[in-house]
């Protein structure tokens, strides 16, 4: 699914009129036709007697809500428009239309069980007009004493724009957002992305090939489908390859934990824990499954444990280096010794490294740390780390900033870039950006990180490419993430609660 900017659909609008004779009435037909069925859908299938107000606005997104209010009586809904613009309200048809004072537009608030924004969709970006203000406010005021009101928005809520996410004060938050054809890039930042509800994918019939040349995508399972690697009947654990992971340590033992079992959760065949021989014990406790590389004690010189993590590589398609190692000197010595070490490696050799936590905060410090990695290296940065790659400059949890410096360094660095997230990003050298949707709370908590890389390990071990790798485990994180806060709520969720549910987002994904 491409994500578009507000001239990008304009683009392929455009070129739907100009190459295929998809007029602007057509499209406005196929949209309010979409919104209509989707809306009813959303209802449970039936909107007979069911009273919905459309606020229509004077552009093509007004035009829309026209359509889609028709439907919806045709169908047994009671609708009501009302002309924001010419202040008029209309029941039935445009010659049972009487202008409207503020009383009786706040009745016809009062007495909706829908309220559809059809009013300015994805064209406008400037403060919104105070009568519009006013408008919207009644409309929240109004949703606040009748919570069973539904609030859906037409493409995109008014006062956000498409582009950035940024919202006018006056912006309704949106229980469904009906976007057509693509969703635009501002509703998947923040603060816009707090607007948007439920998001649904309104068809408007545009031919196939239109949006090739996009290169943003919001992960859908439709996607990740087919990333994910074949499960032969004729297989052995060596069909699906073996990973080490390098995490861990007396402070944090649960990192190697969580990252080791995600691994495993996500398919690969075999994952080995390297560690000293003191905290062996302490792993082995709740990692059954797992087996062990040991490495020189503690004391030990950084260079010959780095050796020894090298050396016992041979036969492993897939090295997770960092979460929970800490920074303390002989780690940061020993962590760049591997890094190095991998490189003298054959390339037919080496595994596909990712670098997490600890790994990337060691990276941060040396100049030009990039070129200590061998080629498109999967980096799981959060928003602090990130900005410590980049030498300090700040890097926001969900704002606009995050496209750009995605883009930016997974292009300079030529590595693949997991900007963790509200809405995560996954960024690749030639210029490919993806986002994930919808936004999790419960995912918030410690440990889910570590989870994430050792999905994406997974799935290297299982040879799927980097960038497909990191999209893969995004997504399959989220869909995890998902279904725990589904059972449990937003709060509460702890990174252990998403191992078991990885798999099923694995069989869920697969089976569609």
């Amino acid at each position: 699914m491409k994500i578009v900017t507000v001239d990008q659909m304009r683009t392929i609008e455009r070129r739907a009129s100009d190459e295929h004779g998809l007029t602007s009435p057509l499209l406005m037909e196929r949209a309010g036709l979409s919104v209509a069925e989707l809306l009813r859908a959303h209802l449970g299938g039936d909107v007979a007697g069911v009273r919905v107000l459309v606020l229509v606005g004077p552009g093509n997104n007004g035009g829309d809500g026209r359509v889609a209010a028709r439907l919806l009586a045709q169908w047994g809904a009671a609708t009501t428009l009302f002309i924001w613009k010419d202040r008029r309200l209309e029941t039935g048809s445009p010659s049972q239309a009487a202008t409207a004072d503020q009383a009786a537009v706040l009745d016809a608030i009062h007495h909706a069980d829908v309220v559809l924004d059809a009013l300015l969709g994805t064209g406008h970006a400037r403060p919104l007009d105070s009568s519009l203000r006013e408008l919207l406010a009644a409309v929240t005021s109004e949703r606040r004493t009748r919570p069973a009101m539904l609030v859906a928005a037409l493409d995109l809520p008014t006062g956000i724009n498409a582009d950035t996410g940024e919202v006018d004060p006056g912006t309704l938050h949106c229980d469904l957002t009906i976007t057509l054809a693509f969703p635009k890039v501002g509703m998947l930042l923040f603060p816009g992305a707090a607007y948007i509800g439920e998001m649904e994918i309104g068809s408007i019939g545009l031919p196939s090939g239109l949006a090739d040349q996009i290169t943003c995508d919001l992960l859908d399972a439709d996607q990740i489908r087919q990333l994910l690697p074949p499960r032969p009947l004729d297989s052995n654990k060596g069909t699906f390859g073996k990973v080490m992971v390098l995490a861990g340590s007396l402070p944090f033992p649960g990192s190697a934990f969580l990252a080791a079992s995600a691994a495993s959760r996500v398919g690969a065949g075999l994952v080995t824990v390297a560690t000293t021989p003191d905290l062996a014990p302490i792993y082995a406790v709740k990692l059954s499954e797992a087996t062990f590389h040991l490495l020189p004690r503690a004391d030990t010189s950084p260079e010959e444990r780095a050796r020894a993590l090298i050396e016992g590589l041979r036969g492993y398609s897939a090295l997770l280096v960092g979460p929970g190692l800490g920074q303390a000197d002989t780690t940061h010595q020993m962590v760049l010794a591997v890094f190095a070490g991998l490189r003298s490696m054959p390339d037919a050799q080496r595994p596909q490294l990712i670098v997490d936590a600890d790994g990337l905060n060691i990276l941060a410090t040396v100049e030009r740390w990039w070129e200590l990695l061998p080629p498109r290296t999967v980096l799981t940065p959060h928003p602090g780390e990130m900005s410590r790659l980049r030498g300090g400059a700040r890097v926001s949890g969900g704002y606009a900033d995050r496209l750009e410096i995605a883009l930016h360094s997974a292009a300079a660095w030529q590595h693949v870039v997991v900007l963790k997230g509200a809405c995560t990003l996954v960024a690749d050298p030639g210029g490919h950006l993806a986002i994930n949707w919808p936004p999790n709370p419960a995912l918030a908590t410690a440990g889910t990180g570590d989870v994430l890389a050792g999905t994406v390990a997974g799935l290297l071990a299982q040879h799927v490419v980097a960038e497909s790798a990191a999209r893969a485990a995004v997504y399959l994180h989220a869909r995890a993430g998902l279904n725990v806060s589904q059972r449990m709520g937003t709060a509460g969720l702890v990174a252990s609660d998403l191992l078991s549910e990885i798999p099923i987002a694995l069989r869920d994904t697969r089976d569609g």
